[in-house]
């Protein structure tokens, strides 16, 4: 069952413009924003971008993040850790192995851990591991 902390946060992303699909999975919860805007760094403008959250959330932190498998940098090298295709939630998807470190249950959201993922696409296309 989705957390209801989790679901308050979804809400607020969609009041904010957001489109998102949520998808239970055993153990967690496949978040999908359609659309998501990327740096200008990248091949294209918006990607579909996949959260997964472990029921525990938020005691159990998002890691890692994925985005449409042909996602690539401006210039068509695949970015920096993000050489793995993997399958969630029915699909395809490139997997950006990007870690958050020191992540806190008590002050932790998906709205800081979105922060999270545009610095690591800004990083993985820049070459920076």
């Amino acid at each position: 069952m989705v957390p209801d902390i989790l679901l308050q946060e979804v809400a607020g992303l969609k009041e904010a413009g957001y489109s998102i699909t949520i998808i239970e999975e055993a153990q967690m919860v496949n978040i999908i924003l359609e659309d998501y805007p990327l740096p200008g760094l990248y091949n294209k403008k918006t990607t579909r971008l996949l959260l997964r959250v472990p029921l525990s959330y938020p005691n159990g932190n998002p890691d890692m993040f994925w985005t449409d498998v042909d996602l690539t940098c401006a210039d068509r090298k695949v970015p920096t850790k993000a050489d793995t295709i993997e399958n969630h939630a029915g699909q395809q998807w490139r997997r950006f192995s990007w870690h958050p470190q020191g992540w806190n249950p008590g002050t932790g959201n998906l709205l800081m851990y979105l922060e999270f993922v545009n610095s690591g696409l800004i990083k993985a296309a820049k070459g920076v591991s």
